[in-house]
């Protein structure tokens, strides 16, 4: 399945993406926008999977390093 993920960062620090993924993003996981790496704290199903297609929103917060 490849999931359309739509990423939001909290905090306005970050505009978002979309991307597809082959993998479903975690609540913990990291992920790179831009030149920067993201903790997703919250995933949401926006739409239920059509065929191989999964449609998910992610919500994301900075990385402190």
């Amino acid at each position: 399945m490849i999931y359309i993920v739509s990423f939001v960062v909290q905090g306005g620090g970050h505009p978002g993406a979309i991307q597809n993924m082959e993998k479903r993003p975690d609540k913990g996981d990291r992920v790179k926008l831009g030149d920067k790496f993201y903790e997703v704290v919250e995933v949401v199903e926006i739409v239920p999977a059509r065929g191989e297609f999964g449609y998910l929103h992610a919500t994301c917060r900075p990385v402190e390093e």
